[in-house]
């Protein structure tokens, strides 16, 4: 990706980002709040989008107002928009 200018280096980084460990940790950047949280189901606001993952024996292993770490056997991810 060419970047032009520092604008755009500060748009790309502003963006929510989920990097992915095989099918059993997801970490995400960009946390606005847990919309829901469950062994089944946990949904991460990212402000103009939202994720949800679906699974078994789904739980937060880190937390911090920036991201996550979401662990466990992972079926399904959403992404959604929340607008």
């Amino acid at each position: 990706m060419h970047m032009k200018n520092r604008d755009d280096i500060i748009a790309y980084t502003a963006q929510p980002r989920i990097e992915i460990i095989g099918n059993s940790e997801f970490v995400v950047d960009g946390l606005k709040s847990v919309l829901e949280y469950t062994k089944e189901k946990i949904k991460i606001d990212l402000g103009k989008y939202s994720v949800a993952f679906y699974g078994d024996a789904l739980y937060i292993n880190a937390f911090t107002h920036e991201g996550a770490v979401v662990q466990g056997t992972v079926v399904t991810m959403e992404f959604c928009s929340n607008g």
